[in-house]
């Protein structure tokens, strides 16, 4: 018999939370049958297998993430909300983007948010390439980077030998006329913050978009792109 209250959602629920806690990888049958005080076999009654249960909270994840668009707004403003609502909702569950990246699109939530994203696009008059184009790039910065945030966070959690500043004190063992360039920048690029590395990752990317997207609107219209300024 099913337990009492337990039904698909539940258990969706219960995984989630476990993913919050302690990771993606962490959400195991046993550990979810643990939270939920029933045998792993009873999980299974809602869940045919760990797969459908990873697409399953991934979809769930999606539902968190909402940016918050303005239809009034450049297309560009747009997307970097998108950007930041989506790195914010992929890390509260460490090693999400990863598995998303290895794995694809989980569930309709993935159709939401591309939506959100290209929709300002449309309206600014991109082409459909130069749109895919354009949501593709944004997409794998935030992926990426949300993938290298969740591996140094988990270093650090487990006391993991710091290889940057390793680096960095290597710098002065390092022969500067060898190695001119990585000596002048090499302390500045292993000791940006997190929050530095996306947002100038996210301008030069948005910055480029912009510019390709406006010729190749310009070449197709004869005119500047609505909310191109």
């Amino acid at each position: 018999m099913p337990a009492a209250g337990l039904d698909r959602a539940a258990v969706v629920r219960a995984a989630l939370d476990i993913a919050a806690e302690g990771g993606f990888a962490s959400m195991s049958m046993r550990v979810l049958a643990e939270r939920l005080a029933v045998t792993p076999m009873a999980i299974y009654r809602y869940v045919e297998n760990r797969e459908a249960l990873n697409r399953l909270v991934a979809d769930e994840a999606g539902k968190l993430i909402r940016p918050r668009l303005d239809p009034a707004a450049p297309w560009h403003r747009n997307a970097r909300a998108w950007a930041h609502a989506q790195r914010s909702g992929l890390r509260r569950f460490p090693g999400l983007a990863a598995w998303l990246t290895a794995n694809g699109p989980a569930g309709e939530q993935a159709y939401r948010l591309l939506d959100d994203l290209a929709e300002g696009m449309v309206r600014a008059r991109f082409d459909d390439e130069t749109a895919a184009r354009t949501c593709a790039l944004i997409m794998s910065w935030v992926f990426s980077r949300v993938s290298v945030e969740d591996a140094a966070d988990a270093r650090a959690r487990q006391a993991m030998p710091d290889r940057a500043r390793a680096f960095v004190s290597g710098l002065s063992t390092v022969d500067p006329a060898r190695y001119p360039a990585a000596a002048r920048v090499g302390d500045r690029f292993f000791t940006l913050g997190m929050d530095t590395v996306f947002e100038s990752g996210l301008d030069a990317l948005l910055d480029g978009c912009r510019h390709r997207a406006g010729e190749s609107i310009e070449s197709e219209a004869g005119s500047p792109p609505a909310g191109a300024g």
